[in-house]
């Protein structure tokens, strides 16, 4: 349902004691999100910033979000109740030196408006420490949720500039608390800072996906384009199993679409693949139901939404990355070292019935137990609840 959007903010009647919570996004897709509409490109820190948003304000939280500035009245609410306040425009989200500290005046001016009890930011960047900055000087609590391994293992400063990471860190350093999906991310956030986090894992959209998938027949792909997802790995196992169709759902992220042009040209070459472009996040679903297979073939994640969306329909995951070990561990699908391995895995799984059947029922026990939408809440109200009652009694 379309969101219905008003340039007013409610109060907090009705939210008792529970803190405001204002969420940080530099993100076009978090927007679009929030608001219903359509969106080519959404990535996996911001589809869990809008689940877990949304919630918190189930269980009576006020929830605000920074959004880019789109042209959009300085402040909407969605028909969910979500504020969202403007901050800088999209196009300066990757800020030149002459624009910095312009950008940086907007961000303090929005969160300042805002007006929340705690700040809470996702994946690696400048805005990071900005926030950080504008906590430890408002003296309120500021939540960095971890998106990916990258963020904690040095990888992040080869794609963000000497600036941009160096405020990173600090934002990394000094947030009260870190929120890392994984156990891998427990141990290389101590590793990298000598800090603990607090383990908090990915929440499932919705227990309704988990349904009965009619004449399942893909091999599906499913990410932006961009090199660390590999997307040329996928085409290639298209090239060598001809027998099976194979389709990519995504289009191009930022700097992707000299890539996304190269896998469009191996397309046509290959009757088996299709590539559907971006689609609304919706929609991928209905590719999600018709699917026997999902393959990742990302260098790096943090832990993929789609790994969820597969399991909760009992689907298996043929993958070169494993978060904590589970596809092996618990027997969820195949991990894979390589083209040759996964190539091998993708034909036994779509060949084998029985061998799938296996996989669906603790594939799906493993989602409920672990993912849920009450579980992960519960640990976020937990955290912050915790946070907010340390932060009203500082002096």
């Amino acid at each position: 349902m379309e969101a219905k959007l008003s340039e007013q903010i409610p109060g907090d009647t009705g939210h008792g004691r529970k803190p405001h919570i204002c969420f940080v996004s530099e993100s076009t897709a978090t927007y679009s999100l929030l608001v219903g509409e359509a969106s080519g490109v959404t990535g996996g820190a911001e589809l869990q910033q809008t689940l877990i948003a949304s919630a918190l304000q189930n269980l009576g939280y006020r929830v605000t979000f920074l959004v880019p500035d789109f042209g959009q009245p300085n402040r909407v609410v969605t028909g969910q109740g979500i504020a969202l306040i403007k901050t800088r425009p999209e196009s300066a989200a990757r800020p030149g030196p002459s624009r910095f500290l312009g950008d940086i005046v907007r961000l303090f001016r929005a969160m300042n408006q805002a007006g929340a009890d705690i700040y809470y930011q996702r994946t690696s960047a400048a805005v990071t420490g900005i926030t950080a900055l504008f906590c430890k000087l408002k003296k309120k609590p500021f939540v960095f949720s971890v998106a990916s391994n990258m963020d904690l293992d040095g990888s992040a400063r080869l794609y963000r500039g000497r600036v941009s990471y160096a405020l990173y860190r600090y934002g990394l350093k000094h947030a009260t608390a870190v929120v890392v999906q994984t156990n891998d991310q427990l141990r290389l956030l101590k590793e990298a800072t000598g800090r603990d986090g607090v383990l908090i894992r990915s929440m499932l959209a919705t227990a309704d996906e988990a349904r009965e998938q009619v004449n399942p027949r893909y091999v599906l792909w499913v990410g932006g384009f961009w090199r660390l997802k590999r997307p040329e790995m996928f085409a290639e196992l298209a090239r060598r199993l001809p027998e099976y169709e194979f389709v990519m759902v995504g289009g191009p992220s930022v700097d992707g679409e000299q890539l996304f042009e190269e896998i469009v040209a191996r397309a046509r070459d290959l009757p088996n693949l299709r590539l559907t472009g971006p689609i609304p996040y919706k929609e991928t679903a209905r590719y999600l139901d018709e699917t026997k297979v999902l393959v990742n073939t990302s260098h790096a994640e943090g832990f993929p939404n789609t790994y969820l969306q597969a399991w909760i329909r009992g689907m298996p995951v043929v993958a070169t990355f494993d978060p904590d070990s589970l596809i092996t561990k618990r027997q969820l699908g195949r991990y894979c070292s390589g083209i040759e391995e996964l190539a091998l895995a993708t034909k036994e799984l779509m060949g084998d019935e029985s061998l799938r059947a296996s996989i669906r029922e603790r594939a799906i026990q493993y989602v409920r137990q672990h993912h849920s939408i009450e579980s992960v809440a519960a640990m976020y109200d937990e955290l912050l609840t915790g946070l907010y009652a340390k932060w009203r009694n500082m002096p």
